[in-house]
């Protein structure tokens, strides 16, 4: 059974620190995340089958899935949704291994740290759901990421999906940071991640928890279903 945090005393932060609360230790410097583990274990094993069920819900048959990595849980879907348009986006060798290993979708190279648009065909962007799954914590600032997916979704796509970890539910409100996992920058409290998503011109249309892993089947994960909001100056 999943036990609640000690809520905290103190409020949530500001835009300099992202929202995370005052006295969190952020890193200055993260390596780049290869995804080529091997093990048996299968991290937020439900936030795709979720993404599936809300872009069937919302008329989509596109997914655009910004840090797919070598894109695993994409290629599930693909083999049951045959008929939707897959974008994946990432970086370096995790791009490189899709396109040399995967025989579906499209695959755009951007960093995530600086790019604002991607080269994508209007019709398919008013057709997709945006899914950005366990990205956020591994960049230095995440306000490009945020411009990026909002900019998806002002040209048309019907909604994106974030996840990331639950700082309250992983290590507490007022842990000091940095996060236990060293490709991990930062990583945010409920509140605070969703005060950054208002900020960054979203409207919050579902936030709750969701597992981790399939083994320990701990509701440790922030997911979070928005749509375009007004931006904050």
């Amino acid at each position: 059974m999943r036990t609640a945090p000690i809520l905290s005393t103190r409020p949530v932060g500001d835009a300099a620190s992202y929202f995370i609360r005052a006295g969190y230790r952020s890193r200055d410097s993260v390596e780049y995340f290869a995804d080529e583990s091997d093990e048996a274990t299968v991290w937020q094993p439900d936030v795709y089958p979720y993404a599936a069920v809300r872009a069937e819900q919302l008329g989509c048959d596109a997914l655009i899935d910004i840090g797919c990595g070598r894109a695993g849980k994409l290629a599930a879907l693909a083999s049951t949704h045959a008929e939707w348009n897959f974008v994946g986006v990432d970086v370096g060798e995790n791009l490189a291994w899709c396109r040399a290993n995967h025989r579906f979708g499209e695959w755009i190279e951007a960093d995530l740290e600086t790019t604002r648009d991607l080269p994508l065909d209007p019709d398919v962007i008013k057709r997709s759901l945006v899914v950005c799954s366990d990205v956020v914590e591994h960049v230095l600032d995440p306000r490009p990421l945020m411009a990026l997916v909002r900019g998806l979704l002002a040209a048309g796509s019907r909604g994106a999906v974030f996840s990331t970890p639950a700082r309250e539910f992983r290590s507490g409100y007022e842990t000091p940071g940095p996060p236990r996992n060293p490709s991990h920058v930062r990583e945010w409290a409920g509140d605070e991640f969703q005060a950054l998503l208002r900020a960054s011109g979203f409207e919050i249309h579902y936030a709750g928890l969701t597992r981790s892993d399939d083994v320990s089947n701990g509701l440790s994960t922030q997911l979070v279903l928005v749509g375009v909001g007004k931006e904050r100056p």
